[in-house]
């Protein structure tokens, strides 16, 4: 046989294979046991339905999903050879950026005298560590969702994947249990925790992503 033949023959019937993703099945759970360790471990704000009510606790929750969509995007596009990651990279940044500006400008059209109330809160001392509580639940289900993927820089993506995991648990936390209504608050604190779970999830995909 010779070689042209030989290489239509291996080819006959090869159909493209679509790009690797996350599970969105797994991404779902990961959502609900966020929602459960806050429920459980921390308690659900007894004024939630007339909190949900107002526009703050979804303007937390859209800022915290949108991190966690990031995240996954850049995550996915880590665990594809040879995809260039650095505009989802960018994507994430953009994401904190805005949040940065948006506390930055209220905090600004804030009287001087109120401005550290507003950016502390009362909870400042444990808001990043209750969002690492609930991530710690989050993130072995969102580990599980990339098993699909093969990441040539584990550390990257396990960043990424703790990132994603922050923002799912910081969604269920703002939306559940926490009260503190300022965008300061929110860009830093929150911002903060979700960034703690990624360097957690960059030291976990060292290893558990090695391939």
């Amino acid at each position: 046989m010779k070689t042209d033949d030989l290489i239509d023959a291996l080819a006959a019937g090869l159909e493209p294979v679509a790009p690797a993703r996350m599970d969105p099945a797994w991404l779902c759970w990961a959502g609900g046991a966020a929602t459960v360790a806050v429920a459980l471990l921390l308690g659900v704000r007894p004024d939630l339905t007339e909190a949900l009510q107002a526009p703050t606790p979804w303007l937390k929750a859209i800022y915290t999903a949108l991190l966690a969509g990031a995240a996954i995007r850049l995550a996915t596009r880590l665990g594809r050879p040879g995809i260039d990651a650095r505009p989802a990279a960018a994507m994430l940044l953009a994401v904190v950026a805005a949040a940065v500006l948006w506390g930055g400008i209220e905090t600004v059209m804030t009287p001087a005298d109120q401005r550290m109330a507003g950016w502390l809160g009362g909870t400042w001392t444990v808001c990043g560590r209750n969002i690492v509580l609930a991530s710690a639940f989050a993130a072995p289900l969102v580990f599980l969702s990339a098993r699909k993927l093969a990441p040539t820089r584990p550390t990257a993506a396990g960043l990424a994947l703790g990132v994603a995991a922050g923002g799912i648990a910081a969604t269920a936390y703002g939306l559940l249990h926490c009260g503190e209504a300022t965008a300061a608050f929110v860009a830093t604190w929150y911002t903060l925790g979700v960034a703690a779970a990624g360097l957690i999830g960059a030291v976990v995909g060292r290893f558990a992503l090695r391939w």
